[in-house]
């Protein structure tokens, strides 16, 4: 069997983050375009890149000076700063009260764009990541953040819609951790799927030996590793400096 592996790559915008009409809509141009002039009985696995998502929990319904930060920590204390009243609610006393704060606004947003691309392609997709608290629902409480932990997730999706997995990075950058994030726990990064076993190693993930080992343990025949890099690419290496962020040597220890 044929299956067509696709990674797909985006530049920063703001109006599609800025809606979830806007967003939806730019998710399924860039499903459908990747997909275009694949053989419709041929399975596809679509990934998308790691924090695509993110700029919904800066962007999504804001307001003009939210929008206009310069940069993020200018953006978050202005979010703050408009809703301070809600903070109470969560009862997270840290930075990381402002992913609680959206995550109620941002996360069915995410998760129904992505679901109504893989269904309208057929496809399999990564969704590329976002940062939030781990949202569930129930007839009670709706949906609602899973302790107070707030972590770098990306959804597995099946053809037909379904959520298949939320998987958490374990391994977090050092700019990660300054975000406040949490890491996830190793355990459900490999999901069995109609294509056989997957595993979802987000970035960093993928360069340490205890998941690929599970990941191989599990049966998994194809890693994905949804990757974002703030480094430009003709500076120095962040592993380290002496090398350029491009160059060959610093992909092959990288690898």
């Amino acid at each position: 069997m044929r299956v067509h592996l696709i990674a797909v790559q985006t530049e920063l915008q703001t109006a599609p983050y800025t809606s979830a009409q806007a967003f939806n809509r730019y998710v399924l141009e860039l499903t459908r375009a990747a997909t275009e002039g694949l053989p419709q009985d041929e399975p596809r696995i679509l990934a998308f890149p790691e924090a695509f998502a993110l700029p919904l929990v800066f962007w999504l319904e804001t307001s003009r000076a939210v929008l206009e930060a310069k940069t993020s920590l200018q953006a978050a204390m202005q979010l703050l700063r408009e809703h301070w009243p809600a903070l109470l609610r969560p009862g997270v006393w840290s930075p990381a009260a402002l992913y609680h704060l959206r995550a109620p606004l941002v996360w069915p947003v995410y998760e129904q764009a992505f679901q109504e691309a893989a269904q309208a392609v057929r496809a399999y997709i990564v969704a590329g990541s976002i940062f939030s608290p781990h949202m569930d629902w129930e007839p009670v409480q709706g949906l609602h953040p899973r302790g107070k932990g707030v972590y770098n997730l990306s959804l597995v999706i099946s053809p037909q819609g379904t959520v298949l997995g939320r998987i958490p990075k374990v391994h977090l950058t050092a700019e990660e951790r300054h975000a406040f994030l949490t890491g996830g726990q190793p355990g459900r990064h490999t999901l069995k799927t109609r294509l056989g076993t997957l595993a979802n190693l987000i970035c960093l993930d993928a360069f340490h030996d205890d998941l690929i080992e599970q990941a191989d343990a599990a049966g998994a025949w194809l890693v994905v590793q949804p990757s974002a890099n703030a480094a430009r690419w003709e500076g120095p290496w962040s592993a380290d400096p002496r090398e350029i962020e491009g160059s060959g040597l610093a992909a092959r220890r990288a690898g």
